[in-house]
């Protein structure tokens, strides 16, 4: 294995540790004891360090080390802002190659996640959430579109391990919750203006709930709101 493979895999191994909540947000990593602990010299791991730290993942203080990214709540919600648009992009194409089997598909995880969500069974809800939304992102048939997708969710994922949205999730009645039957009509609808503008108004009512429960505030909110109408 050559010092870049080297590096790239203990980068990537550092990054899963970030991602599974392992290294909390603000995490101090010195190079000895991570080396120690990962059982590599220090070169390949300055290397790894420096890889993540361009990736954004840490940030590094000159003579001090270098420290897990911690993610604020606003950026968090610019994120999703982020996703929206990429996603009801997704739902554009989809919509323009909507075909039975794929129907069938989001029909059956739309169901899923009713499902588990009046049964509030937190921990399902969610998979049947991110199976539901990646199977759009998928369909797509745009491999660059699911790659950036996928990034963006990892990094999400992350945060969510700080502050588990789902256990949150039982202060709105079931039957009042946010389900995907909107967006499967307009996906089945042949207007792809109407399906990403489906997808983007249910991505933005899961931003602004999902930042009152990680404590932006109300002013916090509302500048995301008004970015969201700059659209």
């Amino acid at each position: 294995m050559t010092s870049t493979e080297s590096a790239l895999s203990l980068a990537e191994q550092i990054e899963e540790e970030i991602l599974s909540g392992q290294l909390a947000p603000g995490s101090h990593l010195t190079e000895v004891k991570l080396a120690q602990r990962l059982g590599v010299s220090r070169t390949p791991l300055r290397n790894a360090l420096t890889q993540l730290a361009e990736m954004g993942w840490l940030k590094v203080i000159p003579n001090v080390g270098a420290f897990v990214r911690e993610i604020s709540p606003i950026e968090v919600a610019e994120l999703f802002l982020v996703r929206e648009q990429l996603e009801g992009l997704a739902a554009e194409l989809v919509c323009r190659a909507w075909n039975p089997a794929l129907a069938l598909r989001l029909r059956e995880l739309a169901d899923l996640y009713r499902e588990h969500r009046l049964a509030e069974r937190y921990y399902e809800t969610r998979m049947a959430n991110c199976r539901f939304h990646r199977a759009i992102v998928d369909g797509s048939g745009c491999a660059a579109l699911a790659e950036t997708v996928t990034r963006m969710r990892l990094i999400l994922r992350s945060e969510m391990a700080r502050h588990p949205f789902e256990d949150q999730l039982g202060t709105t009645p079931p039957e009042s919750a946010v389900t995907h039957y909107d967006m499967l009509d307009a996906l089945a609808s042949g207007d792809p203006g109407q399906a990403r503008a489906a997808a983007v108004q249910h991505l933005e009512q899961v931003r602004v709930r999902l930042l009152g429960l990680l404590g932006g505030g109300a002013g916090a909110v509302q500048a995301l709101m008004l970015k969201g109408m700059r659209r």
